[in-house]
């Protein structure tokens, strides 16, 4: 006779061996541990609420809670695993009947496993939206900081990779920052949107206990108790949408460390690493690679493929629990979202290591004809159409190339006498100007790179920083006033119980 289900009464037997060797044993190998600190903080809250709504004994209450403190600090080395005993849940509550026998039996009452992993996975994904966010705010604050004393320092600015208008590094790192703080932005309202608590939802129907929903969400920390049940355990949209910001950030990051790449070349030659940022070669001894770049380049792809894996396993799955939507949408995305996380303090570090090497961008941002923009609009200003200066520029630099031994004044004359323009009368120290690349700095109008306008920005962005990290704070001041709360819940039920013990 085969062996009866170690978790079921209704189940005749247990689960095949091949199942559980190619299920359930990876599935709890990896998911145990990660899951023991929200199991431990949701059966804190549950107990308190189920004691404060006289549906729990304060005596049996309180030996659970004391049991649940125990196995959080024993850690994932009190339990023996079983797959057969399917996941991480029941092997949980098989070791608190190991240790306290029938009185376990009281924690699981006015819940699901289903409305416990989608709290867990929220609280998981709350932690880590938290530490996000507080990376790329980091990483923003490092890039003002290094932004501000080089917004007179000119380099070259490219289009399709090729030479285009002169700008300033610190107007690029400024860039940089603002697409950062869009990130940030798409960070912190995922987790608004997922800061609600699924507890008590059960299976997908709530429960005919009289419950209070809202005081669980607010032992845990949580904004507020999510309000349908069914919705509650059915979508992972909220961990979806952080994944694609965390990706999002993860993607600007990734295209600042592909122009640190190409710039710390010997080619380009306009940005150095210290060595501590570098690796060498195991063959040639001259080697200085900057593989860390490399890494923060690739972060994308992996984030990209747990948000591929969380979409595909989420579709055309019916509305309501099921492992797909609860287990396989999740399969890559803890250690994407964790993995980026513990890089962002890597992309900060490559941020305030960078060096530019201030007299190769001047060299590079005039040479190219970086400055023909800024010529045409000369014209412009002068009374014609910008097509026209734009047709009268472009023979100016073909003539240049041509190696026309005329001045400046006179090739732009001939240059508009050849595309059947008239050239406006201007003054040669004015085109001298026009074709200087340091001239943007010193620009009083406008919204291009001038020092005047780099200032405006970074105060704007220094502003939406504090902002942010108030917004931080606030969060955090949440969840810890909740852990307090929760502490002192405990602390009146073990009271309760000890006055009451014969």
């Amino acid at each position: 006779m085969n062996a009866p289900s170690k978790v079921s009464g209704f189940l005749s037997e247990a689960l095949a061996p091949e199942i559980v060797d190619g299920v359930y044993r990876p599935l709890l190998a990896r998911s145990f541990a990660p899951s023991l600190p929200a199991f431990a903080a949701i059966n804190r809250a549950h107990v308190v609420m189920l004691a404060e709504a006289g549906l729990m004994p304060a005596a049996v209450a309180a030996e659970i809670l004391r049991t649940v403190d125990a196995l959080d600090h024993e850690g994932a080395a009190a339990f023996t695993l079983d797959p057969e005993r399917e996941d991480a849940y029941f092997n949980y509550e098989a070791e608190l009947f190991a240790r306290i026998g029938a009185t376990a039996g009281w924690l699981h009452m006015a819940r699901s496993r289903n409305d416990l992993k989608a709290t867990a996975d929220r609280l998981r994904a709350r932690d880590l939206a938290e530490r996000l966010f507080e990376g790329v705010l980091a990483l923003r604050a490092a890039l003002l900081t290094c932004a501000a004393p080089h917004f007179a320092t000119v380099m070259t600015g490219y289009t399709h990779l090729q030479h285009a208008q002169p700008i300033t590094w610190g107007w690029y790192l400024l860039g940089i920052e603002a697409a950062l703080r869009r990130d940030a932005q798409r960070i912190g309202d995922a987790l608004d949107r997922f800061d609600e608590c699924p507890l008590g939802a059960g299976a997908q129907a709530g429960t005919e206990f009289p419950i209070d929903r809202a005081r669980t969400a607010t032992l845990l920390g949580f904004r507020k108790a999510q309000d349908h049940p069914l919705d509650a355990v059915a979508n992972r949209d909220g961990l979806n949408e952080l994944l694609y910001a965390a990706t999002s950030a993860a993607a600007t990051i990734g295209r600042m460390a592909q122009d640190f790449y190409l710039m710390a070349t010997f080619e380009f030659g306009t940005l150095a690493f210290p060595d501590r940022i570098a690796i060498t070669s195991s063959i040639m001894p001259q080697k200085k690679n900057l593989a860390v770049l490399e890494h923060l380049k690739a972060r994308p792809a992996a984030l990209l493929g747990a948000l591929t894996t969380a979409i595909a396993a989420g579709r055309a799955v019916p509305f309501g629990h099921s492992q797909e939507s609860g287990l396989e949408s999740t399969r890559w995305m803890w250690d994407a979202l964790g993995e980026l996380a513990e890089m962002l303090p890597v992309a900060r570090v490559v941020v305030e290591s960078a060096e530019p090497k201030t007299e190769r961008m001047a060299e590079l941002a005039a040479a190219n004809f970086a400055t023909a923009t800024a010529l045409a609009d000369c014209l412009v200003f002068h009374g014609m159409t910008f097509r026209a200066a734009h047709h009268i520029v472009g023979r100016f630099v073909r003539l240049s190339l041509d190696g026309s031994p005329l001045s400046p004044a006179e090739r732009l004359a001939q240059a508009a006498s050849e595309v059947g323009e008239s050239c406006p009368a201007i003054a040669p120290e004015e085109i001298a100007h026009a074709l200087d690349p340091s001239a943007i700095v010193t620009a009083q109008s406008g919204t291009g790179p001038s020092r005047a306008q780099s200032e405006t920005l970074r105060a704007t962005a220094g502003t939406a920083l504090d902002a942010d990290e108030a917004r931080l704070a606030a969060w955090r001041a949440m969840r810890e006033d909740a852990a307090r709360e929760l502490d002192a819940a405990m602390g009146a039920i073990a009271g309760t119980a000890a006055g009451a013990a014969p």
